[in-house]
Order: C-alpha cells, then sequence, then structure tokens
C-alpha cells in the first residue's frame, strides 16, 4: 500500500557560510577534512557499520538506509569564493596613506573527475560592491582548469575601512612597561577604527617624530616631564616618548598592537617588525596572545587565530648608542593576515543548485511464492565524488498521483558522501503486469561557500630626530665688596645644537640667600636670535631660593617652537646685599628642555663661577718724580702706583698735568689727553692693581721760551 502525501517543505537548504580552518563544523552532519579541496565528511552516531538508517523526521518511522561503500564518508563540496586582496599603507600614527581593494566570486569545480552542470547560485547583499546580478547561472564546469572555475572581478561602491587596526608605540621611558598598559593602548587604538580609505591630509608626506639627547655626561635627574593634552595620536596621549640620550646605552621599548574589528576570527596573522641597523639586542619582552620570534634584523609574530573585537600586544626592547646627532630610524612593519569576514558588508550566498553524475532505480522483484505480488524499493547512487543532498524523492502509485510509495524532505535522509547508495524502505505492490512507478528525485551536490580575505599592512617607520641643547654663563664680575650694595650682571646663553625643534625650555638657578638675591621679572633682557624679545611676568618664579625661568608651550606661542640653531640669551642682576666677610655665592644652574611630544627631559649644567665677597679695604700709594735728562730743558717724569694694602685694586685713574711752556711725549703707556683738571691733561685708567703691584709710567717733557721747570713738580 502507498500513503497519502504529506506536507512538503517547500523551503530547500541552502548554502553555507564556512568558517577558518580550524572550526571543525562546517554543515550540519559535516566536518572538513581537507581545506584547500574543499573535502568534506560524513558525521554519523556509528562510524562501525556501512549503514546508516533514516527516518522520517515527522512520524520517526524508518524510511531507508544509506549504504556506504567501503565505509567511505568523505566527499567534495563544489566551492563558491569570495576572494579579498586589501592592501593597506599607512603611517606611523595611523593615518592612512592608501587602500587598495580587489574582490574576485569563484565558483569553483574541485573534481578532478566529475563535471557538475547547471549551476544556480543566488547571491544576496550585493549592494555594497558593483556586481550586476544577484543572480548567476552556469551552465558546466570541467574538471581540468581554467573551465573548472568561474570567476567575476568586484570591486566595492563605497569607503573600505580598516578592520585590522595595527599600531607601533615606541617608549624610551624607564617606566615604559607601566605605560605601554594594553588598556591604555586598546582605548587609543580604537580611535583608529572609523578611518576609511580616504587618506588624511597629515599622510601626504613622512611622519617625523623628535628624539632627545643629553648634552652633559653627568647622571639625569629621573623625570617622566609633563603630560600634553589628550589628542588623537599616541604621542599626544602620552603613551609614545622619544628621548635617548648621547653616548650612552638607551633601551627602547616598543609595543606593537593588533585589533581585529572584522566579524570574525582571523587567521595566520604575521607581523614583520625590521630592526634598524641604529638598534642592537633586541629582547622579545612578552606577547599576549602568539608567538614571536628575533630572526637576524627582524622580530616575527605569529598569531594563529585572533577572535573579533579582541586586542593582541607585542612588547620588545632594543638598545641603542649615539654619539652624534644624526637622524635614526626604527624600521617599518608589514603584516599580512587571512581573513573570513568580506569587506563587501554581508555579501553571502542566498542559494545554490547544481547537479553532477548520478544514477537511480527502482528495483522490483515478484515473490516466488506470490506471484503478481512485488517487492520494490527506490536507489540513489551517488556515483561521483562529491557529498550529495537528496532533499526530494517521491514514487508515485501508477494508478492515484495523490498516492506515494515513497516520499521524503531534506530534513528526512542525511547527505550521501562519494560512492554511497540510498536505500529505501521496501513497498508491496500487487500488479500481474509489470510495475512502471513514476519518481521524482530532487538533489544537489553541497556548496561550500567561502569568504578568504587576504590582506597586508605596511606601516611606515618613524625618524627620530636626536635634540640636544648646550650654553654658557658668565658674571660680570666674581667679587663684591662686603658690607656693601652691588649688581653682578648674569648673562646666560643657550644653543639649539640638534636637529629637533624644542617645545619646552627652562632655566634654573638655584642656592640664592638674603645676601645674594635673584632679580625680579623686570629685570630680566631676553634676546631671540639677537632680537629682544618680551617676557611674561608669569614666565618668571622664585621658591625655596630656587630661581626659575620657564618657556612652556612655545608650539602655541608668537615665538613658535626653539629651532635647531637657534640661541636665546638671557640678561639679568645678581643683587649683592651687604654681604659679609668671607661668604660666597656658589650657584648651580640647569637648562632643561623638552620636545613635542614630550619625552625625558633635556638637561645641561653650564659651569658657574663663584661671586666671593672681599672685606676691601683700599690703601695704595702714587708718587711722582721729575729727572732733569739730557739738554737743558729736558725731564722725564715718573708716576708711581702702587698698591699697598691687602686688596686687589679696581677701576684706578692716575692723573698728572702738563705745565703750560712745556712739551711732552714718549710715552711708557699711552695716556687719554683730557681736560679735567685744565688744558693738557694726561689720564691713565687701570682695571686692576694686585696686591704688592707697584705700576710705572714715564713720558718726557721739553721746556720751550719762558717755562718754569718747578711747575712739573705738580701732582694731581
Amino acid at each position: 500500500m502507498g500513503k497519502k502525501d504529506k506536507k512538503k517543505k517547500t523551503e530547500r537548504r541552502m548554502g553555507w557560510g564556512a568558517e577558518e580552518a580550524g572550526e571543525e563544523l562546517v554543515a550540519e552532519a559535516l566536518k572538513r577534512t581537507d581545506l584547500d579541496e574543499g573535502r568534506v565528511k560524513l558525521i554519523d552516531r556509528d562510524t562501525s557499520t556501512p549503514v546508516i538508517e533514516t527516518y522520517d523526521k515527522d512520524t520517526g518511522e524508518l524510511e531507508g538506509s544509506i549504504i556506504l561503500k567501503d565505509r567511505n564518508r568523505e566527499g567534495l563540496l563544489a566551492q563558491v569564493k569570495i576572494i579579498e586582496e586589501v592592501d593597506v599603507k599607512q603611517d606611523h600614527d595611523g593615518n592612512l596613506e592608501s587602500i587598495s581593494f580587489a574582490g574576485k566570486l569563484n565558483i569553483e569545480n574541485p573534481s578532478k573527475t566529475d563535471r557538475i552542470w547547471d549551476i544556480d547560485l543566488s547571491l544576496k547583499n550585493i549592494g555594497s560592491t558593483n556586481l550586476k546580478s544577484k543572480d548567476i547561472s552556469i551552465r558546466e564546469l570541467s574538471t581540468d582548469p581554467p573551465e573548472n572555475i568561474d570567476s567575476r572581478d568586484f570591486q566595492l561602491t563605497g569607503e573600505v575601512k580598516n578592520l585590522l587596526l595595527v599600531k607601533e608605540y615606541i617608549s624610551t621611558l624607564t617606566n615604559a612597561d607601566d605605560v605601554l598598559t594594553i588598556h591604555d593602548i586598546e582605548n587609543n587604538l580604537l580611535k583608529l577604527k572609523e578611518v576609511t580609505s580616504k587618506p588624511s591630509k597629515m599622510a601626504s608626506k613622512p611622519k617625523v617624530v623628535k628624539a632627545t639627547e643629553y648634552e652633559e655626561e653627568e647622571e639625569e635627574e629621573e623625570d617622566e616631564g609633563e603630560t600634553w593634552e589628550d589628542g588623537g595620536t599616541s604621542a599626544e596621549s602620552g603613551l609614545e616618548t622619544y628621548g635617548i640620550s648621547i653616548d650612552k646605552e638607551n633601551t627602547v621599548t616598543f609595543a606593537i598592537a593588533v585589533r581585529s574589528e572584522f566579524d570574525k576570527n582571523v587567521g595566520n596573522i604575521k607581523v614583520v617588525k625590521t630592526i634598524s641597523d641604529d638598534f642592537t639586542n633586541p629582547v622579545v619582552r612578552d606577547t599576549s596572545v602568539g608567538r614571536a620570534d628575533i630572526e637576524g634584523n627582524k622580530i616575527i609574530w605569529t598569531i594563529d587565530i585572533l577572535p573579533p573585537e579582541r586586542t593582541a600586544l607585542l612588547k620588545f626592547t632594543c638598545s641603542i648608542f649615539v654619539t652624534d646627532i644624526t637622524k635614526r630610524r626604527t624600521g617599518p612593519i608589514e603584516v599580512t593576515y587571512q581573513a573570513a569576514s568580506s569587506f563587501a558588508e554581508g555579501l553571502d550566498i542566498d542559494k545554490f543548485d547544481a547537479y553532477t553524475r548520478n544514477k537511480f532505480y527502482v528495483d522490483t522483484v515478484e515473490r516466488d511464492e506470490e506471484p503478481g505480488v512485488w517487492d520494490c524499493k527506490l536507489v540513489f547512487d551517488n556515483s561521483s565524488e562529491f557529498i550529495i543532498q537528496l532533499f526530494n524523492a517521491d514514487v508515485y502509485s501508477p494508478e492515484d498521483k495523490s498516492t506515494k510509495f515513497v516520499d521524503i524532505d531534506p530534513d528526512d535522509v542525511p547527505m550521501l558522501p562519494a560512492g554511497a547508495q540510498w536505500h529505501s524502505k521496501k513497498w508491496q505492490y500487487e500488479s500481474d503486469d509489470y510495475p512502471s512507478f513514476r519518481k521524482k528525485l530532487e538533489f544537489r551536490v553541497m556548496p561550500d561557500f567561502r569568504t578568504i580575505v587576504n590582506g597586508s599592512t605596511a606601516i611606515s617607520d618613524v625618524i627620530l630626530e636626536i635634540a640636544s641643547i648646550t650654553g654658557e654663563m658668565k658674571y660680570d664680575k666674581t667679587e663684591t665688596p662686603t658690607y656693601k650694595a652691588q649688581d653682578i650682571v648674569t648673562t646666560l646663553k643657550m644653543a639649539n645644537n640638534g636637529s629637533a625643534p624644542l617645545n619646552e625650555l627652562k632655566i634654573v638657578q638655584q642656592y640664592f640667600s638674603d645676601e645674594y638675591q635673584p632679580p625680579k621679572a623686570s629685570e630680566i633682557k631676553m634676546l631671540w636670535d639677537g632680537d629682544e624679545v618680551e617676557l611674561a611676568p608669569a614666565a618668571v618664579s622664585v621658591e625655596a631660593n630656587v630661581f626659575t625661568i620657564s618657556l612652556m608651550d612655545l608650539k602655541d606661542s608668537s615665538t613658535g617652537m626653539f629651532e635647531p640653531d637657534s640661541t636665546i640669551e638671557f640678561e639679568y642682576p645678581v643683587h649683592c646685599v651687604n654681604p659679609a666677610k668671607g661668604s660666597t655665592f656658589e650657584s648651580e644652574m640647569f637648562y632643561r628642555a623638552n620636545t613635542f611630544p614630550v619625552s625625558q627631559e633635556l638637561e645641561f649644567k653650564p659651569e658657574v663661577p663663584t661671586i666671593e665677597a672681599l672685606h676691601i679695604r683700599r690703601k695704595f700709594r702714587v708718587g711722582k718724580e721729575v729727572v732733569p735728562v739730557g739738554a737743558l730743558g729736558n725731564y722725564r717724569i715718573i708716576l708711581t702706583l702702587e698698591n699697598i694694602g691687602e686688596s686687589r685694586l679696581y677701576n684706578l685713574k692716575l692723573l698728572d698735568k702738563v705745565p703750560d711752556k712745556f712739551e711732552y711725549g714718549t710715552y711708557s703707556m699711552t695716556p687719554e689727553i683730557t681736560d679735567e683738571v685744565g688744558a693738557d691733561t694726561l689720564k691713565w685708567e687701570i682695571d686692576t692693581l694686585e696686591v704688592g703691584d707697584r705700576l710705572e709710567i714715564t713720558y718726557e717733557i721739553t721746556g720751550t721760551g719762558a717755562y718754569s721747570p718747578s711747575d712739573a713738580q705738580i701732582a694731581f
């Protein structure tokens, strides 16, 4: 007897999106065995038998069985592939220089023996591509290239977003490991999330960042520097610093972060960091995911699987020793990866049908002892290499079309591996004639829908400009009298002798006291490259006997940053106020500077002379002698100046008046001719006269006319 039609499901089982290679299940009851060849394996509960029973899903009744050929449970899948090539180029700050995209839709026959034909493919969500139709029909695919592949190129209609975010962070701080945390890096990295294929204006020229060096060989004071205002770049957020010391071994910490914004796992990530020849001793410190190895001048970081919205972090350190201010490069980064999420935003398979080699038949056997009674069964033979889905098998009664002896739907019969047969449950039919049944069978080659994204990212390296400061300072005098008020003029000079502009400058002079007092802001004169520049009062501070001039945020000032080869000079008085006998002003001075972005602070210590308070009590002797020489009327005048005290004498003047009726000349020291005490006054200026020193000056006079020799005896 037959059975009435059961309600057929009109919705066929469609294709599925195959995940990455590491995923076990690619479709219901299938497991991948060879990803490249598209071979899969049938899964069932009992692998010990070559027979798999099939049941009606609604009634639970036995409907038939699958007979495996040589216990084989494997077969091929027709391949539907979206292959995308994405090439990203970006600078160190993550600004995109370019994104190139090339898409290809491939329908492939992986079999070397069986063709597939009458292929109907329907796509969904093609709006983000320039594919003209969602429906694709292919008459036949051969077993040999190139006829075994139908390939169609496509492009995206909108902007391409960078879905694998990669950023390098560089820090020369001693606590770099504490600064470069994965939490802070992740927050900074997410700012790159919305960057698209439209290149940034900043990306048109190479990124140059500033590094630093120290002029002095003395021990630096540890100072993390001030934090710059939050901004879009890692440098502005305080994550990156570039300060390196000249003539010293520096440790530089590198951190490379990779974050996936794909919908599915990203695999086969390979990050290659080329280390510049200036750096030595690379050491991998930490990898949150994957494995990092050092191979020559490269660090190669491999990550097998990176899930969506996950950030992976690699940290390593290098040493660098510089002896000059030549710019240093840090080395580029190359990244390759494979993803299973299309850049085409949801492009997917909606339906796939295809046929291949097959056969089916009905076994009709008349019973030995009951003539006219037939035992019948339907046999569907998958004679191909493919996994076949038999989603409809109907055998109708010759007399009554509403009666079916076989009635299955896609939920009732598992997929058939290569060489397998499906045997229906036997039915009985009574007829004296040869039975002739009407049959309707529908099947298809099972598809594998895969998205293959081959991505690459090239990140340009950083040019480290070495910064350096130098300078000098001096006093106009280094001695001051005791118990008197006197100003000593201080002259400072700071020079940018590096290659990086400086954004912060500080002059610090310490150990002022009541006897030696710092200047007021109004008393300070500033010269910038020889031009006088107004110094804001707020730039000057005195705290705990430490005098400071601070020039901050020069990039936002009218002068701009302190550029290479520029000089700044300061002049100001040190007020000596009644210093006691034996007191001294032994001061220390620091020139400090920093770059933008902020890094370790530069420091240069000029040599500072000591100001000594001298108990000066001036004692000196001045003498004059007139000696006749040669002919009558000729005389030699001998002037003497002697320091008979215990203090050095400064700024001395020696005057002598030439008598009337005398001519003069032949000087041992040329005088200045003045009229300070009348006509023909001779003046000599002596800067210093040391204790016990005696200065003798001679000149000659000759009388003319009615002269009086005694007039030459007059002295001043």
